[in-house]
């Protein structure tokens, strides 16, 4: 009989604790979007690439795959020993390929061998006169184009950066002021990223025996213009 006395003031006690506990607790209040205003902005900039490219290729045919292929590569490694000698460019090898030659009905017909070296600079006049010379040296120029440095791309990237922030904070000013409202404060950005590519030259591809008549004058080399941007999104809190 104690017993379930003690067991019923036990429960009329945990009963009374949760209902105080329910009423302390304060129900969840929904988010509400007042005067949150959704926009995005954008900049663009165009910039001249600051590092012009070559690639030149040596090719040679025949039955003897290990024959041609030391002339091949005899070629690329006096063109890239030459290339490395000249100050203010950078030189590489690039692709190195063999390939079998076939006949029309299906028969070998001998080998092809075809390696590439690229060169790039800053000094375009420099660039252009150490392809010219390449060329006459049994070297196909096979394809050139421009590119950013890296120190270019990481100075114009942040200017470009400032200049879209820029023209959000512009953007969300102009958009609060003409809903009625005096400033606006931050509260999601979203930085997108900087897209566009530099232009190429023409690619072109000659002969040997082109390349070697062309080529008594310096390559002529001229940069243009890439154009680079940058997208922000985000939303603001307008206030009175």
């Amino acid at each position: 009989m104690n017993m379930n006395r003690t067991l019923a003031a036990l429960f009329a006690f945990a009963v009374l604790q949760s209902t105080s506990f329910a009423q302390n607790v304060m129900p969840t209040q929904p988010m509400v979007n007042k005067d949150v205003l959704s926009l995005d902005a954008s900049a663009a900039a165009e910039v001249v690439p600051d590092t012009a490219y070559v690639t030149l290729a040596a090719e040679a045919s025949g039955p003897d795959a290990g024959a041609i292929t030391r002339e091949v590569q005899q070629i690329i490694n006096a063109g890239l020993a030459q290339a490395k000698a000249t100050k203010e460019v950078e030189a590489r090898t690039a692709g190195f390929n063999t390939q079998q030659r076939w006949t029309t009905k299906g028969a070998r017909d001998g080998w092809t061998v075809r390696a590439e070296i690229i060169i790039k600079s800053k000094d375009f006049a420099v660039l252009g006169t150490l392809a010219g010379k390449l060329a006459q040296q049994k070297l196909m120029i096979a394809n050139t184009g421009f590119e950013m440095s890296r120190a270019q791309r990481e100075r114009e990237e942040a200017a470009l950066i400032e200049a879209a922030v820029n023209a959000f904070k512009t953007k969300a000013s102009a958009a609060a002021k003409a809903f009625g409202f005096s400033s606006f404060s931050l509260r999601e950005v979203n930085l997108g990223s900087i897209g566009g590519d530099v232009r190429p030259m023409p690619k072109f591809a000659m002969s040997r025996a082109v390349a070697v008549e062309s080529a008594a004058e310096p390559m002529s080399i001229e940069g243009g213009k890439s154009t680079l941007t940058l997208a922000v999104s985000g939303t603001v809190v307008m206030s009175k």
